[in-house]
């Protein structure tokens, strides 16, 4: 389940930013103050129409337990494509939370005709998120740079029009 981030939500997102384990593909993990400042800018960022990004609390459906956070933010020298990002919890990770609410995503932004590109970016030691990128369906993006550099990964919306009925079946009709 999805919901939109809300003030409620600092203590999470700053657990998530400034934890080590979670951030260790990601970045240098922040210092709580950096992580709480942060936060009231992601909030601030949402109020704005059009907002400059949005994100969302993963909760699980099973417990209502936070999971972790998804991010969409719009490309502004490339209207119509925007990153996502997903930070997971240490629990949560490698059991298909993020693959879920990617595809959500997806769904809804691919759905926008404004919407043409999905992209991503991790740590190239970071496995579970090269797996991930491919069950979606994006495409690895040639590097530009040295070696140091994070993947990048796109999806274009005709991509996934064409691979989401094989990929991800409905639910049957009993959930």
């Amino acid at each position: 389940h999805l919901r939109p981030l809300a003030p409620s939500d600092e203590d999470l997102y700053c657990r998530l930013y400034t934890d080590h384990h979670v951030m260790r593909h990601v970045a240098p993990p922040l210092a709580l103050g950096a992580a709480a400042r942060a936060f009231v800018s992601v909030l601030r960022q949402q109020a704005i129409e059009p907002p400059r990004s949005r994100h969302w609390i993963l909760v699980s459906r099973e417990c209502g337990d936070a999971l972790g956070l998804m991010a969409w933010l719009p490309d502004p020298s490339d209207p119509g494509s925007a990153e996502v990002g997903v930070l997971l919890a240490a629990g949560a990770q490698g059991r298909g939370h993020a693959t879920e609410a990617i595809a959500a995503l997806a769904d809804a932004v691919f759905a926008a005709s404004a919407q043409r590109r999905l992209w991503t970016r991790h740590a190239r030691d970071n496995g579970l998120a090269v797996g991930l990128m491919r069950k979606l369906g994006f495409e690895s993006v040639p590097e530009a740079s040295d070696g140091s550099a994070p993947v990048r990964w796109q999806l274009e919306r005709e991509r996934w029009a064409s691979r989401r009925g094989a990929v991800f079946a409905p639910p049957p009709a009993t959930c």
